[in-house]
C-alpha cells in the first residue's frame, strides 16, 4: 500500500506540466514484523516559482494505511507563506485538532480535515492553472 501511494504520488509529480524540479530530500520504507512506516520529504518547484515541501509519515498496518503526521508548506517566490496544511498538536482550540490550516499568515489557522501529499499536489496545481 505504501509503495502503491508513493507511485502515485510520483506519476503525478513527474507528468505535471506545472511541476519543473524536485528535490528528494528522504524516502525511508522500514518493514517490521507489525507494520511498515514510510517517511518522504520532498520539495517541489512549480512553474510560477512557489515552493512546496511535502513531508509524510504513513503507516501500513492489518492492510490499512493511515497518514500518522504531515506537513505540506507551501511558499511563493518571495518566501512568503502561501499555506501550510499539518497535523502538529499545537492548535487544540481548533475543531478539526490536530488537523489545520496556516492560510495566507502563519498566525491565521483554521480548521481543516486531515489531508494527503496528492490531495495538497492537486489542489495546488490546480490553482497554478487557474492562474
Amino acid at each position: 500500500m505504501i509503495e502503491n501511494y508513493l507511485k502515485k504520488l510520483d506519476d503525478l509529480i513527474f507528468t505535471a506540466d506545472e511541476i519543473i524540479d524536485i528535490e528528494i530530500i528522504r524516502r525511508t520504507i522500514w518493514d517490521t514484523d507489525l507494520e511498515k512506516i514510510g517517511i518522504y520529504r520532498y520539495k517541489i518547484l512549480f512553474s510560477d516559482g512557489s515552493l512546496l515541501e511535502l513531508t509524510e509519515r504513513l503507516v501500513e498496518k492489518e492492510e490499512q494505511m493511515t497518514t500518522t503526521k504531515y506537513r505540506f508548506h507551501w511558499q511563493n517566490k518571495e518566501g512568503a507563506l502561501l499555506k501550510r496544511w499539518d497535523n502538529a498538536k499545537h492548535h487544540p482550540e481548533i475543531n478539526t485538532f490536530p488537523n489545520h490550516l496556516h492560510d495566507g499568515a502563519e498566525e491565521n489557522v483554521i480548521g481543516h480535515e486531515g489531508i494527503t501529499g496528492i490531495d495538497v499536489l492537486n489542489t495546488i496545481i490546480k490553482e497554478i492553472v487557474g492562474k
